[in-house]
């Protein structure tokens, strides 16, 4: 089960994420991850952040972020997953 909240680290800057949605950004990473390696970068250090509470995204990982938030319908993560895009970009 998702933590309620999770710290992802973007360049030393804890930012701290809904499990949830960080859970929707992981799957949305994965089912790009035969096409990419970012993605499927990104897809497994969510997936370890989601365990562990806490994750750090190297450059490759923030690009693959970004990607996947502008790749899928705006709302499909909410206001949350908009406010990190925001934060990262």
């Amino acid at each position: 089960m998702a933590q309620e909240q999770i710290e992802l680290d973007f360049d030393g800057r804890l930012i701290p994420v809904p499990g949830e949605v960080v859970s929707e950004i992981a799957s949305a990473a994965a089912a790009r991850a035969g096409i990419s390696q970012r993605h499927r970068d990104l897809s497994l250090i969510l997936g370890r952040a989601l365990e562990s509470g806490q994750g750090r995204l190297g450059q490759g990982e923030v690009r693959a972020l970004v990607a996947v938030l502008e790749e899928e319908h705006p709302e499909r993560f909410g206001p949350a997953a908009a406010e990190l895009r925001r934060l990262v970009a």
